[in-house]
This record gives structure tokens, sequence and C-alpha cells, in this order.
């Protein structure tokens, strides 16, 4: 890739935590700093005079960073001025009804030479018979978590943290009905940030993860940087071909609250066999994602 920039192109606010030698994020949300660039307006004609006025390049890998909602609601358009290979990073393909049909679309009106599926790895073939670029997955990809250090001292507690909102209904229901049995030590909590979030999740023993369809979610990775094990209400099937994962000590799977129920009361019953220092998530440099996206 030599020594040009990487275009990390998303709409939210400058994520420090996401900093990598040569990673340069740029958005609508952004403001202009050493390592972010401000964007008027989602149109690639507008980034590129944006780095112009930088004085900047434009013929760096662009890593597109969106989702099926934001998609619909604010597209990157004007794909096909960009000067260097582009790479769709699609996260969160459950949003809505028809997630992949909103993804394959946009791709047939602004293509990208490749796509990476951020937290969907079990979607992979799917999305593959439906995309005619490279499609890969490599999470967590470019994001980075808060870290803490190992806990030996956690309270004795399985632990949500989330919203338990009009989208997110069965966790809510999954919740409430772990609230209304009562029969094991649990805590449904919210934060504003990540940082409150991994503070949390290291001082309890265990946190509850249920994701939505077929979505392996960031919480799975925060939660192995903030140093504690979790317990997934799900099949593992969610990991797609990283099977890597499953064996992870610090991971554990149910697929009902009976279930759920009983593998606590066993945890908790002598908390040494599980409460030991748990290994980071993975680290993929910006080069290394893009060699893997493009087979460079």
């Amino acid at each position: 890739m030599g020594m040009l920039p990487v275009i990390l192109f998303h709409y939210g606010l400058f994520q420090p935590l996401w900093r990598q030698p040569g990673l340069l994020q740029c958005g609508p949300q952004m403001t202009d700093g050493p390592e972010s660039i401000h964007v008027a307006s989602t149109n690639v004609i507008q980034l590129q005079e944006a780095l112009i006025l930088r004085g900047l390049p434009l013929q760096s890998a662009l890593i597109h960073y969106t989702d099926p909602f934001l998609i619909r609601a604010a597209e990157l358009r004007g794909l096909i001025h960009w000067r260097g290979p582009k790479l769709l990073a699609c996260g969160d393909l459950h949003h809505g009804e028809t997630p992949i049909e909103i993804l394959v679309d946009y791709q047939s009106r602004e293509f990208h030479d490749a796509l990476l599926l951020t937290f969907n790895p079990s979607l992979l073939n799917l999305v593959r018979s439906r995309i005619t670029v490279p499609v890969n997955s490599m999470p967590p990809g470019f994001f980075r978590y808060p870290t803490r250090k190992f806990n030996p001292f956690p309270q004795k507690r399985l632990l949500h943290v989330g919203s338990l909102g009009n989208f997110h209904r069965k966790r809510r229901q999954l919740i409430e009905e772990l609230l209304s049995r009562a029969k094991i030590p649990f805590s449904q909590l919210t934060t504003n940030t990540s940082e409150e979030a991994a503070d949390l999740y290291n001082g309890s023993a265990l946190v509850l993860n249920v994701p939505l369809n077929n979505d392996l979610n960031h919480r799975f990775f925060e939660i192995m940087a903030a140093g504690s094990s979790q317990v997934i209400f799900g099949n593992k099937e969610l990991l797609g071909p990283h099977k890597e994962f499953e064996k992870r000590a610090d991971i554990f799977w149910v697929n009902s609250i009976v279930e759920l129920e009983r593998l606590v009361i066993k945890l908790f019953d002598d908390t040494s066999d599980f409460i030991k220092p748990v290994d980071s998530p993975p680290k993929y440099t910006i080069n290394e994602l893009l060699r893997c996206c493009f087979s460079f």
C-alpha cells in the first residue's frame, strides 16, 4: 500500500480507540484533526475535495463502514469517482426486514471492489452467493475496545448491559423473565459510554450476551477486552467460519433460560474454576485487513 493513508469513512464521531498508523477517519460528524477530516456530505466528490484541502493524494484505499439502516438513510454516493481500491465494511445485517437485499441493491449502484462483513460471519456464504466481488469476514476488523486488567475478585453476578427498547424485544423478554424468576444473581444496567460498560463488565463474574439475528456483536469483543467471561444466548453458528472462538474458556453458550440458570448456578458454586485471565480480542493492522479483503 506504500505510504498513502487509508481512508476510513464512517458516520460517527472520531473514534480514538480505532487509531492506527496511516489511518484517517473521515465523515459528516467528524471534526478536523490530525487523524480526522470533516466531510460536508455523504458524497465522494465532497470527500475528495476535503482531502485535496488537506494536501492528501486521491489514490488511497477507501474503507466505507456502513450498514443497511445507514444505506437507506444516508448512503455514500459517487463511488465511481474514487481512484483507489474501495472496501465496503458492512455491519448490522439484522437491521430491517430485507437487509441483504438493501446491501445487494446498494452494491449494484455504488460499486465497491470488495466487501467485509464486520459482525455477521454466519452470513458469509449467503452474501457471497449474492455479491460478485470478494466477500470476507475478519471480526473485529479495525475496531478496538476499552481494555481492563484482570479482576480476580469480581462481583458474583450475571450482568447484562444494554438497551431493551422496541428494537431489542428478544433481549427485553429474556431479561424480564430472568428478573421475574429470580433464581440467579442477575443485574440489568445501561451505560452512556463504552468505558462505563468496560468497568461494569470487569467488575462482574459473568456477562450475558444476547445477540440479535445472526449478529456476532460488538459486545462479544467488548467483554473480552474488559477481561470478563460471557455466556451467549444463542448458537455457535453465529461464529461462521471463525471456529477458533469455540476454544475460548471464557465463552459459554446456552439456548434456554433453564440452561442459562443451571450454568450460572454451577459456575458460581466454585468461581475459581472459571474466573481466570481472559485473552484479549484479536487485533489486525489496517494493512492486514486490506490484504485479506483484496488478496494483496
